[in-house]
């Protein structure tokens, strides 16, 4: 009976930082609860898409003292991890209704940040353990690549640990028969919403990061009940909040905030999507803490009241550094009857770029996620490029000490 199951996206593992991670966490285990280390954890490196589970994955799922699910904008659209989810908050529903407690054998790690995350996850608590607002902010990944952070990254293994272990002593239940994939459905139906959707306020605004290597996305997309009657498949597109937009649906069901973020995270920064109604306030923030805005804009929200104003004033600053990306996928031109509509908003909302047309800055007709995630990567080097440059330089605070300079003397 392993300790532990790894729940996790496997394209988060491309570079292998979740199975290094899975040895830490395995070893940090073993070590606590006097056990070998292929006895620790499990962790499946095999599962392909369309196929079952294997027998020793859903015992593991059956038999685990703890689940650890390693959550991700990736994470919380797979419907394996869903279903892996399921199994074990299905344990641990049965395992309170029988003894009138509830283990808490269910441990999201926030390994990449989500905006959102699904109502299921939500009903478990992030648990920080002794790490501070680096892996609160910026996820576990982040804490784990930065060299600075690697004795907070080893607080949080071996605290996580001892939570495994201490969780372990008491037996939690087990289904009768063995899970079967197709007879599970994911956990993963429901989003909650978090406090990035309930829109700006002051306390977003006070809590906003400090740290350099940190990026606002912000976002100009409407809702689908502003949109519905204006771009056809707008429920598929578009939610309640700006952060629910997927342009690149279906090809990446993901919001296309929090795949912004994933690829951030893959460059060691931390990020944060907002709203670009709060555009003028997060550059006027990101400026003074030498950060990097990057504006994503859809042409279908463009024109909206709301948004209009901010672009327009945006446009007109001669100080506009912000690069400014314009997802337009084949199905928008289909949609619009060709890409007309698209350069007529742009060229009343955005017309000195336009004009302009400097690729520093001006990313339009982005047709594909991956072509996305090209453009990010690029704009985002140009953007820190232009900060070593001409970023605000902290000196540190004058020193007492005396103003010549030392002599070395011989004996």
């Amino acid at each position: 009976m392993p300790l532990f199951f790894l729940s996790y996206a496997h394209e988060d593992n491309r570079n292998g930082q979740v199975q290094e991670f899975f040895g830490d966490l395995s070893e940090a285990v073993a070590g606590l609860a006097g056990v070998g280390w292929h006895e620790a954890g499990f962790i499946d490196g095999q599962m392909l898409l369309g196929t079952t589970w294997s027998h020793e994955l859903a015992d593991a799922l059956a038999t685990s003292a703890c689940l650890i699910a390693l959550t991700s904008p990736r994470y919380v659209v797979s419907d394996y991890c869903g279903r892996e989810f399921r199994v074990f908050a299905d344990r641990i529903d049965e395992h309170e209704r029988q003894f009138q407690v509830r283990p808490p054998a269910l441990v999201p790690v926030r390994w990449i940040p989500c905006d959102r995350v699904p109502a299921a996850v939500g009903q478990f608590q992030y648990r920080n353990f002794p790490t501070g607002s680096v892996y609160a902010q910026d996820g576990l990944l982040t804490l784990k690549q930065r060299r600075r952070h690697h004795d907070e990254y080893q607080d949080f293994v071996d605290a996580l640990a001892k939570h495994i272990v201490h969780t372990a002593r008491t037996p939690l239940h087990r289904p009768a028969e063995r899970p079967v994939l197709t007879k599970v459905t994911s956990a993963f139906g429901e989003p909650a919403v978090t406090r990035a959707d309930a829109g700006p306020s002051a306390g977003a605004r006070a809590s906003r990061a400090t740290s350099a290597r940190h990026v606002y996305f912000v976002l100009a997309a409407g809702s689908s009940a502003e949109l519905g009657g204006s771009r056809p498949g707008a429920e598929d597109r578009y939610g309640a909040v700006v952060s629910d937009w997927r342009p690149y649906q279906p090809e990446l069901p993901v919001p296309i905030g929090s795949w912004a973020g994933a690829i951030a995270t893959t460059k060691s920064y931390g990020w944060t999507v907002e709203d670009a109604v709060d555009l003028a306030a997060v550059r006027e923030w990101a400026g003074a803490h030498n950060q990097i805005v990057v504006l994503v804009v859809d042409v279908w929200s463009a024109d909206l009241p709301r948004y209009r104003l901010s672009l327009v004033s945006y446009d007109r600053d001669v100080e506009a550094y912000a690069p400014v990306l314009v997802p337009w996928t084949a199905a928008d031109g289909a949609a619009a009857g060709g890409d007309r509509r698209m350069w007529e908003t742009l060229a009343r909302v955005l017309p000195h770029h336009v004009v302009r047309n400097d690729r520093d800055v001006w990313r339009p007709e982005i047709p594909t996620s991956t072509r996305f995630q090209e453009e990010l990567e690029d704009v985002l080097v140009v953007a820190q490029g232009r900060i070593s440059r001409t970023g605000t330089v902290y000196q540190g605070p004058a020193s007492d000490g005396p103003g010549q300079r030392p002599i070395l003397e011989g004996p």
